[in-house]
C-alpha cells in the first residue's frame, strides 16, 4: 500500500515537472518571440535616427541586404535625434554595417508590418560600433504618394480653370488676342499687306532700279570691301605716325608747334579786331585832311 502511494506521488512529480517545464518553454517563446535564436549569440547595440517610424514597433526584425541580423529593441522620443530606435544585431552582420549607412522603414508584405532595413554604406566608411548612431529614412508609402499626387491635381485644376476664364475672354472679343481672333479687319489688313509685300518684292525682283542693283549687283560689295581695306590700311598708317596726319597725330613736338602757331594767330586777329574798334571810334587820331 505504501509503494502504491509512493508510486502516485512520484507519477505527479513527473506530470507537474512536464507541465512546468512546458510553461516555461512557452513563456519564452512570448517574451522573447522573434529573437529567440539571439539569446545565445553575441550582439551589439546601435541606435537609429528616424523621423517617424510609420508604425514601427519593438521586436520588430531588422534586416541587411534581404537578410534579418536583428531586432528592434526600444523606440523613444529623443530631445536630440526626435526619434530614436534602439537596433540589435548580430555581431557577424555588423561587420557589414558601416558608420555612413541608413537606416529605413520598411513595409512588409500586405498587412503592413514594419521593419528597419540597413543598407551596406559604402567600402571606405569604418565599420559601426556600439552605441553609434545612424542616420535614418522613411520609404514613401502610398498615402503619401496619394496627398503628393492631390496636390498636383489641384494645381493642374486651378490652371485648368484659368484657361479657361482666359478662352472665354478670347471668344467673347475681350484684349488683343481676342480682337486678333474675332475681329476680320484685322485679317483683312494682315491680306492687304501681304499682298502689297509681295507686289514690292516682285517689283524689285523684275524692275532695273537702284535697289535691284544694290541687291544684284556685287560691284557694290567689292567697293565697299576696297573702300573698307583703304580705309584700314589709312588708319593702321596714321596710327603708326606716317603722313602729315600721322605725324600730327604723334610727334609731340609739331603738336606743341602748331599750338603755338595757332594762339599766335588767335592773338594777332584779338589785335586787329581791337584796332579796327579803335579806328571806327576814333578816325581822327589815325587819318588827318588838309585842304589847300
Amino acid at each position: 500500500m505504501f509503494d502504491m502511494k509512493k508510486h502516485l506521488m512520484w507519477s505527479k512529480l513527473k506530470v507537474g515537472a512536464v507541465v512546468t517545464a512546458a510553461l516555461l518553454v512557452v513563456l519564452i517563446t512570448v517574451l522573447f518571440a522573434g529573437s529567440l535564436e539571439n539569446l545565445f549569440s553575441k550582439n551589439i547595440t546601435i541606435f537609429a535616427q528616424i523621423k517617424d517610424v510609420r508604425g514601427l514597433r519593438s521586436g520588430s526584425p531588422v534586416w541587411l541586404s534581404g537578410i534579418e541580423v536583428g531586432s528592434v529593441k526600444d523606440i523613444r522620443l529623443h530631445p536630440e535625434y526626435g526619434t530614436l530606435v534602439t537596433l540589435a544585431i548580430s555581431g557577424d552582420a555588423a561587420a557589414f554595417v558601416k558608420k555612413d549607412s541608413t537606416a529605413t522603414v520598411m513595409t512588409m508584405g500586405l498587412l503592413g508590418d514594419k521593419y528597419v532595413e540597413i543598407s551596406n554604406g559604402t567600402e571606405k566608411s569604418d565599420a559601426v560600433g556600439p552605441k553609434d548612431v545612424l542616420k535614418g529614412k522613411v520609404q514613401l508609402e502610398m498615402g503619401d504618394i496619394v496627398e503628393a499626387t492631390a496636390g498636383s491635381l489641384a494645381k493642374v485644376s486651378d490652371v485648368i480653370e484659368q484657361l479657361g476664364i482666359i478662352v472665354r475672354k478670347i471668344d467673347n472679343t475681350e484684349g488683343t488676342i481676342g480682337k486678333l481672333l474675332n475681329d476680320p479687319s484685322v485679317y483683312n489688313n494682315l491680306r492687304d499687306s501681304t499682298r502689297s509685300l509681295s507686289v514690292t518684292l516682285h517689283e524689285i525682283e523684275t524692275s532695273q532700279g537702284t535697289l535691284r542693283q544694290l541687291i544684284k549687283d556685287p560691284t557694290l560689295y567689292n567697293n565697299l570691301d576696297k573702300a573698307s581695306r583703304n580705309l584700314t590700311t589709312v588708319l593702321e598708317g596714321i596710327e603708326s605716325g606716317k603722313g602729315t596726319a600721322g605725324k600730327l597725330l604723334k610727334d609731340e613736338e609739331m603738336a606743341r608747334q602748331l599750338k603755338e602757331a595757332v594762339t599766335g594767330l588767335n592773338q594777332v586777329l584779338t589785335e586787329a579786331k581791337d584796332l579796327l574798334a579803335d579806328i571806327k571810334a576814333r578816325p581822327k587820331k589815325y587819318f588827318k585832311f588838309s585842304v589847300f
